[in-house]
């Protein structure tokens, strides 16, 4: 029985490391398209997306 609780706690941890890198991707996506997240895009920047799980803008 504890082979099992050991094994669940391994593949709990091995999916939990993947949720950080999943969140942060679109943020990552829009600076590699040279864009900036922020809450507003300034007068000559476009909207070219979101950052943070939708909470910011991606401003080109």
């Amino acid at each position: 029985m504890r082979i099992l609780q050991l094994l669940f706690a391994i593949i709990v941890i091995l999916l939990l490391q993947d949720v950080p890198a999943r969140g942060l991707s679109d943020s990552q996506q829009c600076r590699h398209d040279h864009g900036h997240c922020r809450r507003l895009c300034f007068h000559m920047e476009r909207w070219a997306g979101s950052c943070s799980n939708g909470r910011l803008r991606c401003c080109r």
